[in-house]
């Protein structure tokens, strides 16, 4: 979910799709007048006034959602409630993010835990240092010389490690995520999940990456993974003020001696919250669906415990006739198919199995999750033979829960919650009738409806189609469904910028380029700071062949992220198309000091030198790219394209 990834697809000279192994060129054409657009009005390019804010405007009796109250940290919190800050921390929960160097230790850095390793023609180490870890991947040239090593300092170890644990680099207030994972089951080291170094290896983590895997922190405005520092000003791991809320009024009322009432409303206690507004606390990480967007206004980050989730973010999933329960989708969406809730009228919920502040220890785990399940089922034992309930350790969700096929498909389920009577094979997809809606807003979502919900809705559809095959029929279904939605959205809320970039990217699915690039210009002159909107001008703009509007904006974008090799890229191919070799070829030696082993950056720089008169060296270079290509499909489509561009 990057916009970095959405630049690099523009690359004029080079298209790398990411995971599909291949490339694909666009050919270069005169630079046209382009599209001047309807005239706009003053008040087109003013910011939509925000709704009114739910912190401010909710009926509750809890104090602590006002926006003013600040978060202080688990450390004041420990000074009265040690007992629980103490179990809580040993707590999965508790455990989400640590500076590496402050880590509990888990890693292994021996021959014995696939350290170093080789996949095709990188080799991978890790290596343990004084000031946390260091990440490194390396390859060689064409002659077989060492290339320099595409160095990674593992400064935030991401994961309690319970399954494994990721790391993130802080470069420049920018933050990115290491190619190297640590794997917990086989006591391994292995590339992250998702990562393809024949794509470039370099992975933008945004504000929304971390809101569910760390405590706080401040992203720069309008960037998509800048952060003001220190990274993490209050703690790293995610903390108590998570599921109670900002603390600053319940400690300064304690330290004081103010005395609470029955209830006390300085602080959000869940247990006095409805059945919903306590769901709402575990769904704001627990609940991922297939996307999740912000209301009109609002950012994520704003919500707070004991206020309805909905009225931050609108949360969408698939449709019950498409719909796989047993895999691929979260526990929230498996709980609300669950007899074991639809049958006591919604009572149950996430704590009435899980603790939140403790962690049962491995050997008490089978007693602990048996006794839950006994709290509703005391009357009736266990009807399968002896024999397999002793095979099974008469554990209830061996049975109940049993593990799915998703286990290792981030931000998926892991136990089946579904808790069926007896497992069986989930029912045939029904399939869509044509023309339906592939989306629908989470059951319970609560307050959105109507325009603001047709609203969410275009832009949940317009990142769905961007994950379809390009110039695909379905893309254009699902493209032309957020598009009629948005274009509706942004003739009321002229001043919306995530919609207008929504309905650029609506506009891209359709195949209306000269639209994409009006829509993504309003987003631009509303929000001129903004990387996301900049990033979809510069793409908009290549789309239409108009170099110098594209270069002006990833030149900005370059400014603000120079450790962008994205960014960087795109401009060299704009250079390239130009055929301006001396700024081609210093782009792609900044993007080389970034991440030196990036294929495509070698493979431009290729074409740069030879058109400089450096033959020998663009052809060393070429066939270095190749040699760092991942897979036959590209290593082809490297060698025709530089031959053809070099003829």
């Amino acid at each position: 979910m990057t916009h970095t990834s959405r630049v690099r697809s523009a690359l004029l000279a080079v298209v790398a799709l990411a995971g599909a192994g291949a490339l694909w060129f666009v050919a270069v054409r005169p630079e046209p007048a382009g599209p001047a657009g309807p005239p706009a009005d003053a008040e087109d390019f003013a910011p939509e006034p925000s709704p009114a804010d739910p912190r401010v405007t909710s009926d509750t009796p809890f104090r602590n959602v006002k926006p003013g109250v600040k978060y202080i940290g688990d450390a004041r919190c420990a000074g009265c409630h040690g007992d629980i800050c103490t179990s809580y921390h040993a707590h999965p929960m508790g455990r989400s993010a640590s500076a590496v160097i402050d880590a509990s230790p888990l890693e292994k850095y021996d021959a014995g835990s696939n350290n170093p390793w080789k996949v095709g023609g990188y080799e991978f180490r890790a290596t343990q240092t004084a000031g946390g870890a260091h990440h490194g991947v390396t390859a060689k040239d064409r002659d077989g010389s060492p290339l320099p090593e595409f160095a990674t300092p593992a400064t935030v170890a991401i994961g309690s490690g319970t399954r494994g644990r990721s790391y993130l680099s802080v470069e420049d207030g920018s933050v990115w995520q290491s190619p190297l994972s640590w794997f917990s089951a086989g006591s391994r080291w292995d590339v992250s999940p998702g990562f393809d170094l024949g794509n470039g290896g370099r992975r933008a983590i945004p504000a929304e990456c971390l809101y569910c895997h760390v405590n706080h922190v401040k992203p720069v405005p309008h960037a998509v993974n800048r952060y003001r520092e220190p990274l993490f000003a209050v703690q790293t791991a995610i903390g108590c003020e998570r599921c109670h809320g900002p603390g600053e009024l319940h400690a300064n009322e304690r330290a004081s001696g103010t005395m609470a009432a029955k209830i006390d409303t300085s602080i959000v206690n869940p247990k006095h919250l409805s059945n919903p507004l306590q769901a709402a606390i575990c769904q704001q990480c627990h609940l991922q669906g297939q996307e999740r967007v912000a209301r009109r206004g609002r950012d994520e980050s704003e919500f707070r415990p004991g206020l309805p989730l909905a009225d931050f973010v609108t949360v969408f999933v698939r449709p019950p006739e498409i719909a796989d329960l047993s895999r691929s989708v979260g526990q929230f969406e498996q709980l609300e198919q669950s007899r074991c809730k639809t049958a006591n009228g919604g009572q149950l919920l996430c704590t009435s199995c899980h603790d939140p502040h403790k962690s049962p220890a491995p050997a008490e785990r089978d007693q602990f999750y048996n006794g839950r399940c006994a709290t509703c089922h005391q009357t009736k034992g266990c009807t399968a033979p002896v024999p397999d309930r002793q095979a099974k350790n008469d554990r209830c969700a061996t049975c109940h829960m049993p593990r799915g096929e998703s286990s290792n498909i981030a931000h998926t389920s892991i136990t089946d919650h579904r808790v069926l009577r007896r497992p069986v094979a989930p029912p045939p997809s029904k399939g869509l009738a044509r023309g339906a809606v592939p989306l629908v807003a989470f059951p319970g979502g609560g307050t959105v409806a109507g325009p603001e919900l047709d609203r969410d809705l275009g832009v949940a559809l317009t990142r769905l189609a961007q994950k379809m095959p390009a110039g695909s029929g379905t893309q254009q279904l699902v493209g032309r469904m957020a598009r009629d939605r948005l274009t509706a959205a942004v003739g009321v809320w002229r001043g919306d910028v995530p919609a207008w970039l929504a309905l650029s990217r609506a506009h891209a699915s359709t195949g209306e380029p000269a639209d994409r690039l009006v829509a993504a210009e309003r987003a631009a002159r509303l929000a001129p700071e903004s990387e996301a909107a900049l990033a979809e001008v510069a793409e908009a703009a290549l789309g239409l062949s108009r170099f110098d509007r594209a270069e002006q904006a990833v030149s900005v974008l370059i400014a603000n992220n120079p450790r962008s090799v994205d960014y960087l890229l795109t401009r060299a191919s704009i250079a390239s198309s130009r055929k301006q070799w001396e700024q081609a070829e210093a782009d792609c030696r900044a993007a080389l000091r970034v991440q030196p082993l990036h294929p495509t950056a070698r493979l431009v720089l290729a074409v740069a030198l030879d058109r400089r008169g450096n033959r020998d060296a663009g052809k060393k270079e070429a066939e270095t790219a190749v040699g760092l290509a991942t897979n036959p499909p590209q290593q082809k489509a490297f060698w025709d394209w530089y031959q053809q561009e070099t003829r």
